[in-house]
C-alpha cells in the first residue's frame, strides 16, 4: 500500500513538473513590442456658454426676467440652421445686507450652443450679447471627426507594430512570429477652451467674437508581445 502512494505521489509530482515545463516553454521566445502614430487633427466642434443673470429685490422678478432673457436667446438661436440648443444650470441665490438680512436676490441660467458653423456661430453670439453675456467658447472634435482619425491611427500603428516584429524575427533568424497579446489605446481630443476675443462691431454695439479653431493631437498606442517562430 505504501509502495503504492509512493508512486501515485511520484506521478504526481513528474505531471506538475511537466506541466510546469509546458507553460515554461510557451513563454519561450516572447517578446514585448509597442508602437504608435499621432496627428494634429483641426477641431470642428464650436461649444458657447452664454447666461443671463439678474439681480432684484423681489426673487420671483428676478426669476422671471432671467427666463425672458434665456428664452429670448433660445429662440433666436433655433432660428439658425445647424446650432444645438439646450438650456443649463439654473440657479437662484439670496443677497444680504451685513451678512444677516436678505436684502435681493439673483437668478442665473445658462445656455449652451453647439454648431460645427463657426461663422454663424459666432455672428448669432454677437446678437444675444444684447440680453445675454458669453461665459466659455470651447472647441472640441466631433465624434465623427475623432473617429476618422482614430480609425486611420490605429491602422497606422498596427501597421508599424507588425513591421516591429518582422524586424526582430529576421534580425533573430526567425521564420516568423505569432501575436500572444495586444492592447490599444487612444488620447487626446480634448476641449480646447478659448478665451472671449472681439472682432468687429455690429449695427446695433455688440461684437461677435473672433474664433480660430486650432488643432488638436490625436494619438494611438499598441502595446503587445509577440512568439518568435523556430529559427530558419
Amino acid at each position: 500500500m505504501k509502495r503504492s502512494i509512493f508512486l501515485g505521489l511520484t506521478l504526481t509530482a513528474a505531471l506538475l513538473s511537466a506541466a510546469s515545463l509546458a507553460q515554461d516553454n510557451q513563454r519561450y521566445d516572447q517578446i514585448d513590442l509597442n508602437a504608435s502614430a499621432s496627428r494634429d487633427v483641426e477641431n470642428d466642434l464650436l461649444i458657447a456658454t452664454v447666461f443671463a443673470e439678474v439681480e432684484d429685490s423681489d426673487q420671483s422678478d428676478a426669476a422671471n426676467e432671467v427666463n425672458e432673457n434665456i428664452s429670448w436667446a433660445a429662440a433666436r438661436a433655433r432660428d439658425v440652421a445647424g446650432i444645438e440648443v439646450q438650456t443649463m444650470n439654473y440657479s437662484t441665490r439670496p443677497v444680504y445686507a451685513n451678512g444677516r438680512r436678505i436684502v435681493g436676490w439673483i437668478a442665473r441660467q445658462e445656455l449652451r450652443l453647439e454648431s460645427q458653423d463657426a461663422e454663424a456661430l459666432s455672428a448669432l453670439l454677437g446678437e444675444l450679447q444684447q440680453r445675454v453675456a458669453i461665459q466659455q467658447i470651447n472647441y472640441a472634435l466631433s465624434t465623427a471627426a475623432r473617429e476618422e482619425a482614430e480609425e486611420t491611427l490605429i491602422a497606422e500603428a498596427l501597421a508599424q507594430f507588425n513591421r516591429r516584429a518582422d524586424l526582430v524575427a529576421e534580425e533573430l533568424d526567425r521564420t516568423g512570429f505569432k501575436i500572444v497579446r495586444l492592447s490599444i489605446g487612444t488620447s487626446g481630443a480634448r476641449p480646447f477652451v478659448q478665451q472671449r476675443s472681439l472682432q468687429a462691431q455690429s449695427a446695433d454695439g455688440f461684437f461677435a467674437p473672433e474664433i480660430e479653431a486650432g488643432d488638436q493631437t490625436l494619438s494611438v498606442s499598441v502595446n503587445g508581445t509577440v512568439e518568435l517562430e523556430a529559427e530558419r
